[in-house]
C-alpha cells in the first residue's frame, strides 16, 4: 500500500473504535469500518492489518463477521488471489436493521413471558408482568418508530442519489 492515515483519518478510525466499544461490541469491528470509510480504494486483509498495527488473524474474522451482518463487503482488487474489502453502500442502514433486530427480539420477549407469567395465574408474576406490559409498549413504540425511520430514509437516500451524492 505504501501509505499510511492522515492524522484526521487516523482520529476517525479511532473514533469509530471508541463509539463501537461504547456499544459494547468490539473495538476492531469499529476500526475496521472506521478504516474502511476514510479510504477510496479496497484494502485487502494485509492493508487493513497493517494500517491498524494488528495481526491479521483477528482481522480476517472480524472482517467476515462485518460482512455477514452487511457492514463491509468483499471486492475485487488489484490482485486476484487476494480478498479485498469496502465500507458496505449500506453500511448505516444494515446496521440499523441490525439494530431493529435487536429491538424485535426484546418486544417477543416481553410478549413471551407476558403471556406465560398472566397465564400462571401466580400473584408473585404481578410486579413482572406489570413491568412486562411496559417493556412491550416501548418495544411495539420503537419497532414502529425503526420502520418510519428506514421509509424515511429510503426517500432521502433517493433524493441524495437524484443529486450525485454517491454512497460509495
Amino acid at each position: 500500500m505504501g501509505r499510511g492515515l492522515t492524522p484526521l483519518q487516523r482520529d476517525l478510525v479511532e473514533e469509530f473504535g471508541n463509539i463501537y466499544e461504547g456499544y459494547g461490541l468490539s473495538r476492531l469491528k469499529g476500526l475496521i469500518v472506521g478504516l474502511l470509510l476514510t479510504q477510496a480504494e479496497p484494502l485487502s486483509l494485509d492493508d487493513i492489518a497493517t494500517l491498524l498495527n494488528r495481526s491479521k488473524g483477528p482481522i480476517s474474522s472480524t472482517i467476515r463477521e462485518l460482512a455477514s451482518i452487511g457492514l463491509v463487503r468483499k471486492v475485487n482488487g488489484p490482485e486476484n488471489r487476494r480478498d479485498y474489502y469496502v465500507a458496505h453502500p449500506d453500511l448505516f442502514l444494515n446496521n440499523f436493521k441490525f439494530n431493529l433486530a435487536t429491538v424485535r427480539k426484546n418486544r417477543r420477549t416481553a410478549e413471551q413471558f407476558l403471556r406465560e407469567m398472566e397465564a400462571s395465574g401466580d400473584p408473585a408474576h404481578q410486579a413482572a408482568i406489570e413491568r412486562l406490559r411496559h417493556m412491550q409498549a416501548f418495544y411495539r413504540l420503537m419497532e414502529q418508530f425503526y420502520e418510519n425511520f428506514t421509509q424515511e430514509w429510503e426517500r432521502v437516500r433517493a433524493q441524495l442519489e437524484a443529486a450525485g451524492v454517491s454512497s460509495s
